[in-house]
């Protein structure tokens, strides 16, 4: 749950850093990075506690994507628009995919 709930403020935050700050991912793309190597450790972590397993295999993917993403504006300059879009849905993505892990209880367990 709490991996979880990390992965959710951490995917706000990429949307915030996408929409409202973009100089946080364009200017240092480190902090992609990292963010995206958080997101592949608390999906990680979470797998033990979900459900469901393609919560975590998802957000997985989607943090690979990232890594992916900022090794690519790290090593050539990628267009504004691919990384603005590009963090932009990878924090939408994690976001509700871990809020939807952590509130998710299925019919038979509910009490």
């Amino acid at each position: 749950m709490i991996a979880n709930s990390v992965n959710t403020i951490l995917g706000l935050v990429l949307v915030y850093a996408a929409v409202l700050r973009p100089s946080l991912v364009d200017a240092q793309p480190i902090n992609l990075l990292v963010a995206a190597l958080v997101i592949i450790g608390c999906a990680l972590w979470a797998r033990r506690s979900d459900r469901m397993s393609w919560f975590s295999i998802t957000n997985i993917i989607v943090g690979a994507a990232a890594v992916l993403l900022a090794v690519a504006h790290m090593s050539t300059r990628t267009p504004a628009t691919v990384t603005f879009w590009g963090v932009f849905w990878i924090g939408i993505i994690v976001s509700v995919i871990a809020l939807w892990a952590m509130l998710y209880r299925p019919e038979s367990q509910r009490s």
